[in-house]
């Protein structure tokens, strides 16, 4: 599986992104593998769970000798800490070199910006931190204004990652797809091409203080 795509995906409820992202490669062959939070119970012969070894250092893809694809999905946790994950994605890359990074897809589902939880935005600016590409779900007269406040709010701060509302027209699945990097984090990228500064050590949210907490920590509004 040497260079296999790793596409990270993470969703706020609601979304379904699972079912949109197999619908869109349903007649991929061979068929790409989905690896699921540990949290997520979904049937199905491509799908499987990933796990963090028991140092959290990095994170266990179940690998078999027959498994061959072009690209792989990691879904990540809504109840895990967002830093650690990343932490341990970044772990995987320098423990193989099995895969290659993809394209970091971040789904928000609408409905929630109408009526949102505690600390969703600055959630939101933490992973939109990490994403190339922002897609929006559910999208109705009541949230239409919602979404467009996000879209303008990192158009202004310049961020690179783009952004797309799904809905029942034909969706560019292949421009979304595309491993070209529009991420305003350089974590993923390899250090032998990284000042000091874009270093995952030196990362707004990855950052630890002297005592190994955090500079910054992400929120969860989803935790409780």
């Amino acid at each position: 599986m040497s260079g296999t795509l790793l596409h990270l995906i993470l969703e706020t409820p609601g979304c379904n992104a699972f079912e949109l992202l197999k619908d869109a490669t349903m007649e991929d062959s061979p068929p790409p593998i989905f690896y699921l939070p540990p949290e997520c119970k979904v049937d199905g012969k491509q799908e499987r769970h990933w796990k963090q070894d028991e140092s959290s250092e990095t994170i266990e893809l179940s690998l078999s000798g027959e498994d061959h694809s072009d690209e792989c999905f990691l879904f990540l946790s809504q109840m895990i800490d967002l830093a650690d994950q990343i932490e341990a994605i970044i772990g995987l890359f320098n423990q193989t070199d099995n895969f290659s990074m993809g394209r970091f897809l971040f789904f928000i589902h609408a409905p929630l910006l109408h009526e949102p939880p505690e600390k969703l935005t600055d959630w939101i600016d933490a992973v939109a931190h990490f994403s190339d590409v922002m897609l929006f779900t559910g999208r109705n007269n009541q949230n239409s204004s919602c979404i467009q406040t996000i879209q303008d709010r990192y158009s202004n701060m310049r961020f690179p990652m783009e952004s797309f509302i799904l809905g029942k027209k034909t969706i560019p699945w292949a421009r979304i797809l595309d491993p070209t990097p529009r991420r305003l984090s350089h974590v993923f990228d390899s250090s032998e091409l990284l000042d000091s500064d874009e270093l995952p050590e030196n990362d707004r949210y990855l950052q630890k203080l002297p005592g190994g907490d955090r500079a910054r920590d992400i929120p969860n509004p989803f935790s409780s």
